[in-house]
């Protein structure tokens, strides 16, 4: 399965970045996300709870940072593995930023399933995953527009 797209954001770059590298963020706009431990600078590991169709079920998630140059570009490698199947595979995102600090978010990746899940479609699984990539990254754009709790005065 192989996977690509953008998404733009009203937020610098570096906002992005530091976004998207935090574990709490990450529960935040993940979906079905339960946890999310970072390990060490960059190792992460996690668990993900799922009710779509023919994936209903909990996942344990591991993300390796393989290569990466802040606030500019991240490749990793990762893990997804449940009681219906293992996806593993490889993804990168670039973030650009415009001159009115506006920060374009383009992705790219590759997994191979193995076990029950194997037996989607891969139309069907390059659209779901597109749906969920899309699902965290409007939640990522709705995070930004939010101060963080540190500068909320009651």
């Amino acid at each position: 399965m192989k996977i690509a797209g953008s998404y733009s954001f009203s937020a610098s770059r570096d906002e992005v970045w530091t976004r998207l590298h935090n574990p709490a963020t990450l529960i935040e706009i993940i979906p079905g996300c339960q946890y999310v431990e970072q390990m060490s600078s960059t190792e992460y590991r996690g668990a993900i709870q799922l009710r779509l169709p023919a994936i209903v079920g909990q996942y344990a998630t591991y993300v390796k940072l393989i290569d990466y140059n802040k606030p500019n570009y991240c490749q990793f490698e990762g893990r997804v593995e449940g009681a219906s199947g293992t996806i593993t595979g490889t993804a990168s995102f670039r973030l650009h930023e415009t001159e009115e600090r506006l920060t374009t978010l383009d992705y790219a990746g590759q997994g191979l399933i193995t076990g029950p899940l194997a037996r989607l479609s891969d139309r069907y699984a390059t659209g779901l995953a597109r749906t969920l990539i899309g699902q965290g990254l409007a939640r990522l754009e709705k995070d930004l527009q939010e101060p963080p709790l540190s500068l909320i005065h009651i």
